[in-house]
């Protein structure tokens, strides 16, 4: 619920709403990381979006 500080792109302050809400992922490199988090902070209508980031490690470096 956005409080009196907040600037909602849905509803209005201090109103609880439900939108559905859309997931997006990404494969990218290491190194282009911080350009796709900078471009999705552009275009997000959310003041403050959630974001995970999940490295994946290629199964030969663990010893099996």
């Amino acid at each position: 619920m956005p409080n009196d500080n907040a600037n909602p792109y849905i509803s209005e302050k201090n109103k609880l709403e439900f939108v559905e809400e859309e997931k997006l992922e990404f494969v990218c490199n290491i190194n282009q990381v911080r350009k796709v988090i900078s471009k999705l902070r552009k275009v997000h209508p959310y003041e403050e979006p959630v974001i995970d980031i999940v490295p994946l490690i290629d199964e030969r470096y663990f010893k099996y």
